[in-house]
């Protein structure tokens, strides 16, 4: 993948804008100068009285056999206090990345999204905006800039964003330039609107559309989803989505929270309902790797329970079944998976915290697995300190700080991989320097059926809070 000129356009404009909408915005204030609690003190400019975040930078060092990967990372995130009479805030998030030892070879254990860029260090936005409250009339909200719009489908974009309560109705209008951490989008364009209405104290309905023009699909998504409180502490919710007319899944959830027995259930139902290959917004973003989506359901059953203060027991099953049994391969298989978690706290040892899980795997073409996790965490002073084991029938590829991404952005998908029966081991040891400050050290290692079958990560990290 390489640097998209389009996308550092559009990201240049986009801080313009912001900055250009900070500046007229304090030049209409009648009293800029106090606007800001801070600026006018004797000290001269307080910035934790005006802008809260955190700050964090990272080493990411991977072993396997005679193939070694180095990465640094730099996370930040803020959001201002209100100003401008209460009426404006400003919130950001990015990242800076660095490949220390360059790119890896094409064969490489570690090839991964830093691998695929031009330059060895790569910037990356993951949003930038401002909320302006009742810009116009009251009980409304603008959000201009780079932002995230979470309804039938988590869409990226640069633009603008307006809510207003009308009644008893939320509604929602957005629009803009589609954006992307993992592709180029050019000049694609994303619009969408919503409604959510509560005809009844104790109901509540939603409906949303998004359409997203590329250079080869136009696509429309609509969805219905209905939140209904049943009795007392028994909810049942739901959605259906609809793609281009025709339907593409439904989700039905049965919850119970009983508060006061310290326990809770969960039951829900998923159908993906027609097969789906690419579309503007990859509703598959693995889909040049995982191929088409084939139709299948997935049952989940958790539930949770506290005795006292001292300890609690989890469990919970999953059956996920292939409509067509055709359709199966490496990515989409029938399983059934169960597990029980026992957790322990301050026993023996005060400010300490131990589970115990056992998981259970019958999955089509891997042997039946019944496999034990074990979790420590003990507090010494200004030290956390942590240790334990997990078991995963899959993981995708290397599961580092890069996440699924490394298996999304890979140039060469050929050499991508599941990896099976894999057992983790990790000790981590954090430090807290300040109230607001720490260290941490995390050691991790991977052994699976998979080549390689040995797999070491370290990371290193300080992080502050501001």
């Amino acid at each position: 993948m390489h640097s998209n000129p389009d996308s550092v356009k559009k990201l240049i404009i986009l801080a313009a804008f912001l900055i250009f909408l900070s500046s007229t915005l304090f030049a209409q204030a009648e009293d800029t100068a106090t606007t800001i609690t801070g600026l006018t003190e004797s000290g001269g400019f307080t910035y934790s009285d005006f802008v809260s975040g955190n700050f964090r930078t990272q080493y990411e060092g991977r072993w396997a056999e005679d193939e070694d990967d180095h990465d640094m990372y730099e996370y930040i995130r803020f959001r201002t206090k209100e100003f401008l009479g209460n009426k404006v805030t400003i919130a950001g998030s990015g990242r800076l990345s660095e490949d220390i030892d360059g790119h890896e070879t094409q064969n490489g254990a570690f090839r991964d999204i830093l691998d695929s860029y031009d330059s060895s260090v790569n910037g990356r936005l993951y949003y930038l905006y401002a909320d302006i409250k009742n810009p116009v009339v009251d009980k409304s909200n603008l959000r201009v800039g780079r932002q995230y719009q979470y309804s039938v489908e988590t869409i990226l974009f640069d633009g603008a964003k307006y809510e207003q309560q009308l009644g008893p109705a939320d509604t929602y209008v957005f629009g803009g330039m589609r954006a992307s951490q993992y592709s180029s989008t050019y000049f694609d364009t994303v619009t969408g609107s919503g409604v959510s209405v509560r005809p009844f104290i104790d109901t509540t309905a939603n409906l949303d559309y998004i359409r997203i023009i590329d250079d080869a699909y136009i696509d429309d998504e609509v969805g219905l989803s209905l939140w209904q409180k049943i009795y007392e502490d028994l909810n049942l919710s739901g959605r259906y989505t609809f793609l281009n007319t025709l339907p593409k899944d439904f989700l039905v959830k049965l919850s119970w929270d009983k508060i006061d027995w310290d326990a809770s259930i969960q039951l829900s139902y998923f159908r993906f309902l027609n097969s789906i290959a690419e579309q503007s917004n990859n509703i598959s973003p693995f889909y040049q790797i995982l191929g088409t989506f084939e139709p299948f359901d997935l049952v989940s059953l958790t539930g949770y329970k506290g005795i006292g203060e001292k300890f609690g027991i989890s469990s919970g099953m999953d059956y996920r079944n292939v409509l067509d049994e055709g359709d199966e391969n490496t990515f989409n298989l029938d399983y059934k998976r169960a597990f029980l978690s026992v957790n322990f706290n301050n026993i023996l040892l005060q400010d300490s915290k131990i589970a115990f899980t056992i998981e259970y795997w019958d999955a089509a073409g891997v042997d039946q697995s019944t496999d034990i996790g074990v979790d420590y965490d003990k507090k010494i002073g200004k030290f956390d300190a942590g240790a334990g084991t997990n078991y995963s029938l899959y993981k995708y590829n290397f599961d580092g700080s890069n996440g699924l991404e490394s298996v999304l952005d890979s140039e060469y998908t050929n050499d991508i991989e599941q990896k099976i029966n894999v057992r983790t081991y990790y000790l981590k040891l954090k430090y807290l320097l300040t109230k607001q400050s720490d260290i941490t050290f995390r050691w991790s290692t991977e052994i699976s059926d998979t080549d390689p079958e040995t797999y070491n990560q370290l990371l290193l990290s300080y992080s502050i809070n501001f």
